[in-house]
């Protein structure tokens, strides 16, 4: 799939716009431990150790067209003795629904695989989420469990997905 977006590595300068998503519940209602409102001070000191992190790479992600801000994505919690990461993907809400995942998932696949020399990557979603199931299905990756009321979300426990890839079920080049 040829991609209309580009990654590019996290920088103090994305401040802005991360901040049009960061206390947008809907948009980060995946994300376990966003309970609270961020300020900015609260984001750039957040973002200063992420970039300077050996176990989270993340990227800002831009339409190459007109270099629009599409949102952010990362590997994660890097277990680097095990060569396994975590994916994670956040799309600006005025950017859902136009195929994006479809597109920077791969991307994001084939630098945890061919750069960072991973061996598996995962990730975690909504049970309840069958548009993404569906995608995550699409890309390769397979359903490794359940897990039982992991996440809290307004008063409720959610049952969570988690799947992986491994780098030989990774077709894409």
């Amino acid at each position: 799939m040829k991609t209309s977006l580009t990654l590019k590595p996290i920088t103090l300068k994305d401040i802005d716009s991360v901040m049009t998503w960061v206390n947008d519940p809907e948009v980060v209602r995946n994300f376990q431990h966003f309970g609270k409102k961020f300020s900015r001070a609260d984001e750039l000191k957040f973002m200063g150790q992420l970039i300077k992190s050996k176990i989270n790479i993340a990227f800002s992600i831009f339409r190459k067209s007109d270099g629009a801000y599409i949102g952010q994505c990362a590997v994660n919690q890097i277990a680097w003795e095990n060569k396994i990461g975590r994916l994670a993907l956040v799309i600006v809400r005025n950017e859902w629904n136009k195929g994006y995942a479809q597109q920077i998932l791969p991307l994001l696949v084939k630098h945890a695989f061919a750069k960072l020399k991973l061996h598996k990557v995962w990730l975690m979603c909504y049970a309840s989420n069958a548009k993404a199931l569906h995608i995550y299905k699409k890309l390769g990756f397979k359903q490794e469990g359940v897990l039982r009321k992991e996440y809290l979300w307004r008063g409720q426990y959610h049952n969570m997905v988690r799947m992986a890839m491994l780098k030989e079920e990774f077709t894409r080049s």
